[in-house]
Parts: C-alpha cells; sequence; structure tokens
C-alpha cells in the first residue's frame, strides 16, 4: 500500500477502532453497573470532552506529527484492547464507585488520545504535499465511525463478544500503527518496539481469555456456570449446584429452579382462575417458557401466545437440556406459539383481543425495561384484552422496592378500573408482588376450583393470604411512569441503592 492510499486508510481504521472503544466500555459498564441511559450518557460526554482536549493538546506535536500519530496509535490499541479484561477484573475486585471511576477514567484516556489522531494527521498530510484536504480526511474518518456502530450490535457483540472485542480491534490500531512505521518512518526499529510488545500482550490476553473468562465468571456467580452466552439483547449465563439450576439476565437472577413453582403459579394460576374459560393467553416475556408451562396445566386454554424480544431464550427453551426439564418441554407444545419480537412493540401492532395477559417482563432496571411498566404499555395491553379479560405483570419485591411496586399499581390504577395487588413469598427474591387489573364491570373472584389439581404451592388458603398485606407494607404515593418521564427507573435505582448499602452494612 503506497503513502497516498495508506493515510486515508489508517483515518478509516483510527475512527472505527476508537468508536468500537466507546460502545465496549459503555455496554460494560451498562451490565456491571446498570442503568444504560446514565452510563452511556455520562461516557459518551466523557468521550466528546476528552476528545476536544486531545485536538488542543495536538498542536504541541507539529514538528513530528507522523511519529507521534504511529505512537497513539500504539498506545490507543493497547488501553482499549485491555479496557474490557480490566473492567472485568475491577467489577470482582473493587467498589461499584472505583469500577464507575475506572470506566471514566479508561474512556478519558481514550478519548483524549482519539481527539490527536484526526489533527496530527492533517499536519502530515500539509508536510508530506499529499493533496488530499481535511474534509476528506474528516468524511473518512465518520465512514469509520458509521461502520463501527452499525456492526457492533449485529456482528461484534453477538458473535465476537466484548472481551475478545477490545482485545482484537487493540490489536488493530497496533497493527495500523506499526504498518505505517514500516512505510512512513525512517527510523522503523526503534519505534515499532512498543507496538510489537503490545501486540504480544493483547495475543497473550486472547490466547488465555477463556480460562480468564471462566475465573472472573466463577467469582461473580459463585456457582457452576452451565450455560454462558452473548446475545444481541443479553447476556444469558445458567449455573446448577446441588439440583439447584439458575438463570441470569444481564447478571440478575431470573428463576432459581428450587423455588420458581412459587412465582410462576401465583403468576399465571391466579389471573385464570379469575377468568371462567380461559381461551386465549398472551405470555409477554418469559422466553424460558416456565409460564407457559403453568398456563398449559387449564384444559380450557387452546393457544397459548409467548412474545420475548430474543429468539435465543426460545431455542434454548427447547434445547437446552436443563431449561427443557425445568419447563416440560412447554416450549414445543403444539399450543404454544412462540414470537421473537419486543412485547411493547407486539402490544402496539396486535389486533386480536386475548382472556388473559401475563406480564412476565424483567425488574425496569434500564430505560427499555422501563417503558414496559408505562402508562402507555398498560393502554396498549387493555386495548389487547377482551372486556371480560384479565391483565397481570409481575411488580418485584414490595419491601425494598415498595415504591417501584407502588408506581406500578398506581399507574395501571390510571389505566383500569379494577387493579388489586397480591404478593407472594419466593426464598430466592423476597416478598414478590403481582398486580391484577381489568375493565369495569368484570369483578369475578377467583374460582379456587378451577385451580390445576397439580400444583407444588398453591391452595385456596394461599391465595386468599395472598391479596392479605401486612400493616408496614402500603401502596405509597408516586407519580405515575410513563413514556416521556420513567419515573420507575428512579424509583428502582434509589431503593436499590438504600437496599445495596443497608445488606452491606448487614454483612460488615
Amino acid at each position: 500500500m503506497n503513502k497516498k492510499a495508506l493515510i486515508p486508510f489508517a483515518v478509516f481504521i483510527a475512527g472505527l477502532c476508537s468508536i468500537i472503544y466507546e460502545l465496549l466500555i459503555s455496554t460494560t459498564a451498562t451490565y456491571f453497573l446498570g442503568d444504560g441511559v446514565r452510563q452511556f450518557s455520562i461516557i459518551i460526554g466523557v468521550y466528546l470532552f476528552s476528545m476536544g482536549i486531545g485536538a488542543f493538546l495536538s498542536k504541541f506535536f507539529k514538528d513530528k506529527p507522523l511519529t507521534f500519530f504511529i505512537n497513539v496509535e500504539y498506545l490507543l490499541g493497547f488501553i482499549g484492547g485491555i479496557s474490557v479484561p480490566l473492567l472485568y477484573m475491577l467489577f470482582v475486585y473493587v467498589s461499584p464507585m472505583i469500577l464507575q471511576i475506572s470506566c471514566l477514567a479508561i474512556i478519558f484516556v481514550i478519548g483524549l488520545l482519539t481527539g490527536m489522531e484526526v489533527p496530527l494527521l492533517t499536519f502530515a498530510l500539509e508536510e508530506s504535499n499529499i493533496k488530499n484536504n481535511l474534509s476528506n480526511v474528516l468524511s473518512l474518518d465518520y465512514i469509520g465511525g458509521l461502520i463501527a456502530t452499525l456492526i457492533f450490535p449485529f456482528i461484534i457483540l453477538p458473535f465476537v463478544g466484548l472481551y475478545y472485542s477490545s482485545l482484537i480491534f487493540g490489536i488493530v490500531n497496533i497493527v495500523l500503527g506499526i504498518l505505517l512505521n514500516y512505510t512512513l518512518l525512517k527510523d522503523k526499529k526503534r519505534n515499532s518496539i512498543f507496538g510489537f510488545l503490545a501486540v504480544i500482550a493483547l495475543v497473550v490476553l486472547v490466547l488465555f481469555g477463556g480460562k480468564l473468562l471462566k475465573v472472573w465468571d466463577q467469582k461473580i456467580y459463585k456457582r457452576p456456570i452451565v450455560l454462558n452466552e452473548q446475545t444481541p439483547y443479553q447476556k444469558i449465563v445458567m449455573t446448577k449446584t446441588q439440583g439447584d439450576v439458575r438463570l441470569y439476565l444481564n447478571r440478575v437472577i431470573q428463576f432459581s429452579s428450587s423455588d420458581e413453582h412459587r412465582y410462576h403459579e401465583s403468576l399465571v394460576h391466579i389471573p385464570l382462575a379469575m377468568h371462567y374459560n380461559p381461551k386465549r393467553v398472551l405470555i409477554l416475556g418469559g422466553g424460558e417458557n416456565l409460564a407457559s408451562r403453568e398456563v398449559l396445566k387449564h384444559s380450557s386454554v387452546q393457544r397459548v401466545d409467548v412474545v420475548d424480544i430474543d429468539s435465543t431464550m426460545f431455542y434454548l427453551a427447547k434445547e437446552n437440556k436443563y431449561l427443557k426439564d425445568i419447563n416440560a418441554d412447554a416450549a414445543k407444545n403444539e399450543k404454544v406459539n412462540l414470537i421473537p419480537e419486543d412485547a411493547f412493540t407486539y402490544l402496539f401492532n396486535n389486533t386480536e383481543k386475548y382472556d388473559v395477559i401475563i406480564a412476565d417482563l424483567p425488574d425496569p432496571t434500564n430505560q427499555a425495561l422501563a417503558r414496559l411498566y408505562s402508562k402507555q404499555f398498560f393502554l396498549m395491553a387493555k386495548r389487547n384484552l377482551k372486556k371480560d379479560g384479565v391483565f397481570v405483570t409481575q411488580s418485584g419485591e414490595i419491601y425494598f422496592s415498595n415504591k417501584v411496586f407502588s408506581c406500578i399499581n398506581n399507574t395501571l390504577a390510571s389505566v383500569f378500573e379494577d387493579v388489586q395487588p397480591y404478593h407472594t413469598y419466593i426464598p430466592s427474591f423476597g416478598d414478590w408482588g403481582f398486580i391484577i387489573a381489568r375493565h369495569e364491570g368484570n369483578d369475578s373472584k377467583v374460582d379456587t376450583k378451577a385451580l390445576p389439581e397439580d400444583l407444588k404451592y398453591l391452595n385456596p388458603n394461599q391465595i386468599e393470604q395472598a391479596f392479605i398485606f401486612p400493616k408496614d407494607i402500603a401502596i405509597a404515593d408516586t407519580k405515575q411512569n410513563t413514556l416521556d418521564n420513567p419515573i420507575i427507573l428512579n424509583y428502582f435505582l434509589d431503593e436499590w441503592e438504600k437496599w445495596k448499602v443497608d445488606f452491606e452494612a448487614g454483612t460488615k
């Protein structure tokens, strides 16, 4: 590759790698620290700010712009390459505050170095009499950034993963510097030593990546891992110890096989027993098909539509030996229709109405999930429900997350005429809340005779107790959760922080 073509190519690769680092660090921070909107906003802000500082500092390196650019590529590739492995290690050993500061420090350095790249190459172009103008240089940098944002969610994240992606693009960055060094500089050997050492270090991390990830994951989950998959939507981990299988999505536990029956029986059978003849049931979320397992115990049900955004969950529900055993092959039942789609989008586009809608969705830990507890979401659920239909949603832990539970209740009450909260104690989770909502005039009670006979937990007495709350757990006064103001996310994060502080204080 000649000099005239190499510099524009370098601009393109530099722009691509820098945006990839920013996306990798933002995503890793979201996985470990939660609240994706906050993490992306802060990290992008620091990244852009430090780029400005880097652009300003570049004017002090005008004398040897190509030499400094190559050194920047070495340093940027090394820091960007080790960024995700370093954050993985820090997550295990340091506090969330230190981890947050580390994320910002890493992205600051990456932004600083990135901000120096284009100015240094512009100085080099002026020096070398190459007739490329600044607009062409910048356009290639922006094109590289665009391609990075397109391949990240569709190729890099699901097929390569965070850990290996940072190392691979770090190596690419450093190799670019080495290529420029041997093509454009006279003193080739001295300036390439750091580049080769950095590549060797990253290659070693690639080769030992499997072992390192296994050690880190084991420290995070503290149980033997039997499944570890990254999809375009989430990280799926399954652990197994002494017969107890646990499923985690983005590190948040979804169920424990030792007591999941308490949750799913309460979620499914109480609302179904309120409907005199449930035939068509919609389950939003629940891709592992444990809720559909319970629905199928009602002989009147003719069709169960399960809507989950992640098709990988459907595949695992049908093929993973642990999930198949727990869900009793419900995912393969002829009555069950698996629909890989976002729950919000599905409710918006659907025109057929249901007897019962069950929202088995994750807690509102981020902006995307908070909208699934919004007034607009509940309005669409109501539109998809028959006049005598029943809607139910899981509503979180009612003691430690009382404001979240209350917010869901209050938001539902602004949409439905009849709202009834109930709760069940689940050892793996705590005192868990659910809320039933119905149209006006639908005042049917729970028909305990409609309960299937082979339940492990529910009985008439337990159902009666479920609707009775302790004196110290009441519906709090909260704002309604809307798309425009997802206040439930603030409630969740505030209560989680308080619970975490109380828990840590109690364990010291």
